[in-house]
């Protein structure tokens, strides 16, 4: 096509116009949607990485994105794609049951055939529903069982504990094992007397209730050698624990929880003494089968429905409730006895079919976000904010994130105390050692809804630690949620 030189000449005049323009709104629709934080990062200490990921839920755009496709432990944070999952397939009706069950039938005093204990994980059952459950036998008139005690465990199957768990972690109540029989957490107290005279050795009290042993093997030492000790605990077979190290003599008793180690033992003996103070004897033995069983239902103790649970999951950071629905979801999903690795598989096929998050080859080992085989992206943790918000009147999942300076797990988080981020900013923890993650939403200045995840790990202030351990955390945070904030 030929054009006259008037309208060539005119044409040119136009686009030389034109091209400043369309560069300075190009220019100035960046500046104003993404914040630049390579300057924040360098608030952390040497040797942290960090991934970021920002966007602004109104508009659209990314508000920040630092490497956001790499790879991180995501911690705790690794709840949110747990408690989406949970909402998507088990819906909010589901409720975990603890069900008495028998093979025989009731005649008189005399229960005639197996009592069989049916447990389905449910991570919130306290030892007292468990009693009250048993009740139910003694208010029918039974006083004796002419059969077994027969424990259903067999809704989870191998380990139960993911994979990656640290290993000196494992006698910590937050590393309690979440087992198909879970009663009061499986986590157990102790009282610590350190108060003898040096050389002495510690005394451990247990409580009369808590099927276990603890042998004390910890010595009291002078403060001048009190800077070398190491106070451990080990853990032996059928619950047998042993405090091991030295201390600095305690003018007062103190308590400490550690996790329970055999939960099949340490639940038979629990019911064993229920039972006895019941009046309920038995003739038979205890068994554990691999296979279900069956039987007519005696009495059923229910948990709370899964919101409630979901929300003190999210709130509290709870680690049973977690991976208890991480492995039932599996259970269900693939209609046979879960392990850890099913829940990985059943947890990423009904997101990515349900919510198109693509989590390519990010790995999730476990539903509480312990394992440190864990590897998710920022990016991808982003997608899932954005299907959580963009859906929430059916989700109803925004309420569960823990709120700035209010309640849950950032209460009290420095960076986010004050204003204009106190109760502005709603999220999701996530720590391990060397890690500090964050995932959530903040209302911005406009009063636009911004999801963003922050992963920070290998964070470490070395030999400064115990003096400024959060100080450089605090200061990045701050600038970080700020800046969003103002964007």
């Amino acid at each position: 096509m030929m054009f006259s030189n008037s309208i060539r000449s005119r044409f040119f005049k136009y686009t030389a116009f034109l091209l400043p323009l369309i560069a300075c709104s190009s220019f100035s629709q960046s500046s104003f949607a993404t914040v630049d934080v390579t300057p924040i990062i360098q608030q952390l200490p040497k040797g942290a990485s960090a991934t970021i990921a920002a966007k602004n839920l109104v508009t659209g755009q990314s508000a920040a994105n630092y490497q956001g496709d790499v790879f991180m432990l995501p911690a705790s944070t690794q709840k949110v794609f747990t408690a989406l999952a949970a909402k998507l397939f088990l819906t909010d009706q589901f409720k975990f049951q603890t069900s008495l069950l028998t093979d025989g039938k009731i005649e008189g005093n005399r229960l005639k055939g197996n009592l069989i204990i049916k447990f389905s994980g449910d991570p919130d059952l306290r030892s007292g529903q468990l009693y009250n459950l048993l009740a139910t036998l003694k208010k029918r008139g039974v006083t004796q069982i002419d059969g077994s005690l027969i424990l259903d465990t067999s809704i989870f199957s191998s380990h139960d504990r993911g994979l990656g768990w640290i290993w000196n972690d494992l006698t910590m109540c937050f590393n309690a094992p979440p087992a198909a029989v879970n009663i009061d957490g499986n986590c157990f107290s102790v009282n610590v007397n350190a108060n003898g005279p040096v050389g002495s050795l510690v005394r451990v009290d247990v409580l009369s209730q808590y099927p276990i042993q603890m042998f004390s093997q910890v010595y009291i030492v002078s403060d001048n050698e009190a800077g070398y000790c190491q106070f451990d605990v080990v853990s032996n077979d059928n619950n047998r624990y042993q405090l091991k190290g030295c201390i600095r003599r305690q003018p007062k008793n103190f308590g400490l929880s550690f996790a329970v180690q055999d939960t099949d033992s340490y639940a038979t003996a629990i019911i064993q003494r229920m039972l006895k103070n019941l009046g309920i004897s038995y003739n038979g033995q205890v068994q554990i089968p691999f296979q279900p069983q069956q039987g007519t239902v005696l009495a059923v103790q229910e948990s709370k429905p899964l919101p409630e649970l979901l929300k003190k999951m999210m709130k509290h950071s709870d680690n049973q409730i977690a991976d208890a629905l991480f492995r039932t979801i599996a259970y269900y999903y693939y209609k046979r006895p879960a392990t850890f690795q099913l829940g990985g598989m059943a947890v990423r096929s009904i997101l990515e079919k349900n919510t198109n998050i693509r989590f390519g080859n990010s790995i999730i080992a476990d539903g509480s976000g312990l394992s440190r085989q864990n590897l998710i992206s920022a990016n991808t943790m982003l997608q899932a904010l954005e299907y959580i918000a963009k859906n929430d009147n059916k989700l109803n999942l925004l309420q569960t994130f823990p709120i700035a300076g209010v309640d849950g797990t950032i209460s009290g988080r420095g960076s986010l105390i004050s204003s204009p981020l106190v109760k502005n900013v709603i999220a999701k923890t996530g720590s391990l050692k060397g890690v500090y993650n964050l995932a959530g939403f903040l209302t911005n200045a406009r009063g636009e809804r911004v999801a963003f995840v922050q992963f920070v790990n290998g964070y470490s202030t070395g030999d400064l630690e115990d003096k400024t351990q959060r100080a450089p955390l605090v200061r990045f945070e701050s600038q970080l949620y700020r800046s969003l904030y103002s964007d």
